[in-house]
């Protein structure tokens, strides 16, 4: 007898069209012969709406006139036998979402409420890494934290920088900083999308040789199938910008990299199991990293990766002989 499920996105944050494309992603994928795949769709505003989609290939938006309360909604998940998390951001990747499901003793893919909110704060993520991981090979930039206003109303630029969201995935808000007046026109754009009091972080510019990033897979014998680094190269932008990411032919992505030994990139392999491990994370993980020589920096984790078929953990999965089809199917039964 095939299996219900339900694939959940949309949701409120600026990383909605990517939720989308994800959850469409997923549904074209997905084994029609082991599986009868639902929508459950979070509008920007939180209402919601449960549907069988028409299409393999296309999710229809519902119309306002269709949309209900989360809570209202929220039982008709109860005769899945999975919940695919595809809600990106706020929401759903801070651990608010998968509270909600916990509460209604709901099954879902990926990390836990605790583990996803603990990983939308890359400060204190650096913090638990620096602490626990690094040494001399494996190191975290120099972090400060700031409130927007802080940072633009008394931060003095003594060097180059990187100024990034605590809190917001997709490179949303992240800007290289290497003039006053720079620091200036990235305030101009910030102060449109974000609150004065949101908290960013500061970090200083690395001079990097490779951007890599490095998922890992966890059975539900608490086994891991070990996934190669990817090494990324953006086209036209200097770092993997949420245009580089989104947009085809924008960047170029090569696994196993290119321009790293093979030590190193079991190195990183490892070391991401270790990240997921650290943070209690669930499921799978995704973590990124910029190469100097043999030394790795750490940057951040993602609980809820980008699932696309071009996305860099399936990209990282295929490199192994695991294609995309088979990936959504360890998430479903691994969970």
């Amino acid at each position: 007898m095939k299996k219900k499920i339900s694939i959940i996105c949309g949701g409120p944050s600026m990383e909605y069209e990517v939720s989308l494309s994800s959850a469409k992603s997923f549904l074209k994928h997905i084994d029609k012969d082991k599986y009868i795949p639902y929508i459950f769709y979070i509008s920007k505003e939180r209402t919601t709406t449960f549907f069988k989609p028409k299409s393999n290939n296309k999710i229809e938006i519902p119309s306002k006139n269709d949309l209900k309360d989360l809570f209202e909604e929220l039982p008709k998940l109860k005769n899945m036998y999975m919940n695919i998390l595809s809600v990106h951001g706020e929401f759903g990747e801070d651990g608010t979402l998968q509270n909600i499901l916990e509460y209604f003793h709901l099954p879902f893919t990926g990390s836990n409420s605790k583990s996803s909110t603990l990983c939308m704060n890359k400060y204190r993520t650096g913090e638990l890494v620096a602490r626990s991981l690094s040494n001399e090979t494996v190191m975290v930039p120099h972090t400060k934290i700031f409130k927007l206003k802080e940072l633009f109303n008394s931060y003095k630029l003594t060097k180059d920088i990187c100024i990034k969201p605590n809190s917001k995935g997709s490179s949303i808000g992240v800007y290289l900083i290497k003039t006053n007046d720079a620091l200036k026109k990235a305030f101009k754009e910030l102060k449109k999308d974000f609150s004065l009091n949101a908290k960013f972080i500061v970090q200083p510019l690395i001079d990097y040789d490779i951007e890599v990033s490095c998922g890992c897979l966890e059975k539900k014998d608490d086994d891991f199938i070990e996934l190669p680094p990817i090494e990324i190269i953006p086209k036209n932008s200097d770092f993997f910008n949420y245009k580089a990411k989104y947009s085809k032919g924008e960047s170029k992505e090569i696994t196993p990299p290119k321009h790293i030994s093979l030590k190193l990139s079991k190195q990183i392999s490892k070391l991401a199991i270790d990240i997921h491990k650290l943070l209690h994370c669930n499921l799978y993980s995704r973590s990124d990293f910029l190469i100097k020589g043999n030394i790795i920096y750490y940057l951040e984790t993602n609980t809820l990766p980008g699932m696309t078929a071009t996305s860099l953990v399936p990209q990282e999965a295929n490199a192994i002989g695991i294609n995309f089809t088979q990936l959504i199917d360890f998430l479903i039964e691994n969970s």
